[in-house]
Parts: structure tokens; C-alpha cells; sequence
């Protein structure tokens, strides 16, 4: 029965491959204004076989483990997976046609926003009701990485070796979305894709070295002091989100000024920096896996309201062990996730927006700046005290006030401008 679930992976695969192209093919087509029914045909089959095959990798998984689930559980298991199927799969094609077809007819993108909308809450929750219908039949606690010598392995197992960690992919994720985000206001404004390719390939690998420096020198001073080789010992972890988004930051910024002058970069800041909540935020996903950086034990009872497959493994901790029974470990890493999602929208579009007329160029750049400065200043005295770093909070403080002083210098180098008659530097004229 173990192949019933490859199977279903592999046409899965096949599904979103067949998908691609599709999109590809409309896409290719420039002076294209409407889906034509063969193009819409292939696109719903392609959605529809995602779907069912998601259904049949579960039904897979579940026989091929043998486990004995109930009726209640099989219908979680395998209505969640048909509809999570259906959801990723919506959002794929309606993120292609949205970022990428901007030139068909107003309706038709009316709906294809309409339904990639629709599609994020539908992933979440039926991924979570999947979740919970084989919640009591996984191992605990969950694998944290994928070893080519020792297949899942989880954060207790020290002797695995060549191991892609689910954290280093979802911080690579978590940068190609931004890059999407990104990439998509870009084209709005100057009409094409790809400006910001070479900055991407600068900036990242720039933000990956500066979370292991920050990680190194900053919260692990002691112990990498005197060891540089240790510091290039990258497999054995240690990177700091923080220090990687303030050099991501400065080399891009600087990539940008130097290579690409045609944009103005106060506005290239605003559209790029806030997105790097949205990298952050799928990131502290890693922190889950790797059972770390959460708070003290908490009555599981208080968390009910979270997925089994949650709360079972936030009874684990790195360093301290399994939790008291009927506690878990305060989850940290939910709460900044969904803090730092949050302060995307209520930067881009809440201030970007909403204050338009009162904002300067620059300022929602320095929104970010203080909204991740002071989450992690509220988080910080809440970390259980293994995953505490010294005087740590000081750095959450100097973002806040690095970012006040930016609008206060956009502002009033705005305000001198005006007052020399010169053309302002706003949302209106950049």
C-alpha cells in the first residue's frame, strides 16, 4: 500500500508540472485578453487532478502505514487533503494569472483575485483539518529535517548525517515569496519582470551570511569567539533572522543605488522591506520543527483551540524535554508569525494606504523597523530562559529607534524641499 502514496505524490507532481506549462503557455501569449475554453478546460483538469491525487497520497499514506483510524478521522484526513490539494493548486494558477496576465480583461481578473483570495484561508484550514485526522497516529516529536542517509529525522537525533532542514527551506521559501510580492509592484510601475533578479541573488545569500554572523557574534559570542571554524560550521545551526534581514537590507539597498538608479530608492524600500515580514514569518515555521525559541510550560488547555498536530509537538522542547503533563511550551514562534503577517498588512496597505497623503517616501520601510523591533521586545521576556540571549532586547529597542529616526529625516528632508520649491519627493510624483 506504500505505493498507493508515491503514486499519489507523483501525480500530484505531475498535476502541478501539467499546471505550470498551461500558465506558461497563456502567459507567453502578450496580446492574449481572454481564456479561451480549452485553456480554462486544462486549467480546471489540471486543479481537479491536483485535487483528487492529494486525496489519494493520503489514503496512501494511511494504508501504507497502517494505522486504524476512525470514521471521523477518515473523513478529516481525506476531505482536508482533497481540499488543501484544491486550495494550493487554485492559488498556483491564480497567482500565475494575476502576477503574470495582467492583460486580460477586467472580469475575468476581478474573479482570478477573487479566488486566489479565497484560496490562502482554504489552505490553511483544511490543511489543519488534515492534520487532525492522523494527528494521533504520527511520531513525536515531528521529523525537523530530511537526512539522504537516515531518511525524516527528528531534533533529538544527533548522528544524522547530510540533512536538508525544514528551516533552510522555509526561510528559502519565505525569500522567493518576498521576491513575488516584490517583483509584482515592480511590475505595475515600470511594466516588467525581472528587475530585481540580480538583487535577489545578492541580497539573499547576503541575508544568510548575516544570520549566521548575528547568531555568531551577537547571541553566541562566547562560544564562537576564538573559533572562527566553527562559525563555517553551518550544518550544525545557528541563524538568527535579525541579522540576516539587516544585511539582506543593506546590500540590496545598496545593489539597488549603485545598479539601478532609474528607481528611486525611498520607494523601492517601501514595497521591499515591509514584505521581509512575510520571509520572517514562514521562517519561525522552522523554530516549530526544530522544537526551540518558545516560552515557559502553559496549560495545553489554554492552546485547545490549536491542531493536534500543534499542540503534540509543542510538548517538546530542544533543550528542556518533554513538557509537564497537560502543559506545552508557550508557542512563540505562532504568535510572531502571525504578528509579523499582520504587520505586513497593517504597514503596506493600513499606513500605505490609508495614510497616504501624510507619509513620506521611506517611511514604510522604517515601519518595519519598528514593528519587528518592538514584537521582538514584547517576545523577548516571554522566551523561556534556555532560548534567552544576554542583553539581547537592547538590539529590539535600537530598531525602534533607528526606524523613528528615519520618517523623521524622510520628513523633514521632504519639508526642505518644499520649502526650496522643489519637486516633492511622494507617492505622487515618484
Amino acid at each position: 500500500m506504500k505505493a498507493l502514496g508515491y503514486i499519489g505524490l507523483i501525480l500530484v507532481l505531475a498535476s502541478f508540472v501539467f499546471l505550470h506549462l498551461t500558465l506558461k503557455k497563456i502567459v507567453k501569449n502578450e496580446q492574449q485578453i481572454v481564456l479561451l475554453k480549452d485553456e480554462l478546460f486544462k486549467l480546471v483538469g489540471a486543479i481537479g487532478a491536483a485535487s483528487l491525487f492529494s486525496l489519494l497520497a493520503m489514503l496512501g499514506l494511511i494504508l501504507g502505514k497502517g494505522w486504524t483510524l476512525t470514521g471521523g478521522q477518515y473523513a478529516m484526513s481525506l476531505i482536508g487533503s482533497f481540499f488543501f490539494g484544491l486550495g494550493l493548486s487554485t492559488m498556483y494558477a491564480t497567482f500565475g494569472l494575476n502576477f503574470y496576465k495582467p492583460t486580460l480583461e477586467k472580469i475575468t481578473l476581478k474573479f482570478v483575485r477573487l479566488f486566489m483570495y479565497i484560496s490562502i484561508p482554504v489552505i490553511i484550514i483544511f490543511l489543519a483539518l488534515a492534520s487532525e485526522g492522523i494527528a494521533a497516529h504520527l511520531v513525536y516529536p515531528l521529523a525537523n529535517r530530511i537526512s539522504l542517509t537516515d531518511g525524516f529525522v527528528d531534533p533529538f537525533n544527533h548522528t544524522a548525517r547530510f540533512a536538508v532542514t525544514f528551516y533552510g527551506i522555509l526561510i528559502v521559501s519565505g525569500a522567493i515569496i518576498v521576491y513575488f510580492v516584490a517583483d509584482h509592484f515592480f511590475f505595475k510601475k515600470f511594466k516588467r519582470h525581472g528587475i530585481l533578479d540580480t538583487t535577489f541573488y545578492i541580497a539573499f545569500p547576503a541575508g544568510l551570511v548575516g544570520a549566521r554572523l548575528w547568531y555568531c557574534y551577537v547571541l553566541e559570542f562566547d562560544r564562537y569567539a576564538n573559533d572562527f571554524l566553527a562559525v563555517l560550521q553551518v550544518w550544525d545551526g545557528g541563524l538568527a533572522i535579525m541579522g540576516g534581514a539587516i544585511l539582506g537590507i543593506i546590500v540590496g539597498v545598496t545593489f539597488l543605488m549603485v545598479r539601478r538608479k532609474y528607481i528611486n530608492i525611498r520607494w523601492a524600500m517601501d514595497v521591499i522591506v515591509p514584505a521581509i515580514l512575510i520571509a520572517q514569518a514562514i521562517g519561525r515555521w522552522g523554530n516549530f520543527f526544530n522544537i526551540e525559541v518558545h516560552g515557559n510550560q502553559v496549560l495545553a488547555s489554554a492552546w485547545s483551540f490549536l491542531p493536534s498536530i500543534l499542540t503534540n509537538n509543542l510538548a517538546y522542547s530542544s533543550t528542556s524535554g518533554h513538557a509537564a503533563a497537560g502543559y506545552i511550551y508557550l508557542p512563540l514562534f505562532l504568535i510572531e508569525s502571525v504578528t509579523n503577517i499582520l504587520g505586513y498588512f497593517v504597514i503596506t496597505y493600513g499606513v500605505g494606504k490609508g495614510l497616504r497623503k501624510w507619509i513620506s517616501l521611506g517611511d514604510l520601510s522604517m515601519g518595519y523597523l519598528i514593528w519587528y523591533g518592538a514584537t521582538r521586545a514584547i517576545m523577548e521576556p516571554l522566551r523561556d530562559g534556555n532560548f534567552e540571549y544576554g542583553e539581547s532586547w537592547i538590539s529590539s529597542f535600537l530598531l525602534i529607534g533607528v526606524g523613528v529616526i528615519g520618517i523623521i529625516v524622510f520628513h523633514v528632508y521632504d519639508y526642505i524641499r518644499k520649502k526650496k520649491n522643489l519637486e516633492p519627493r511622494n507617492y505622487e510624483t515618484v
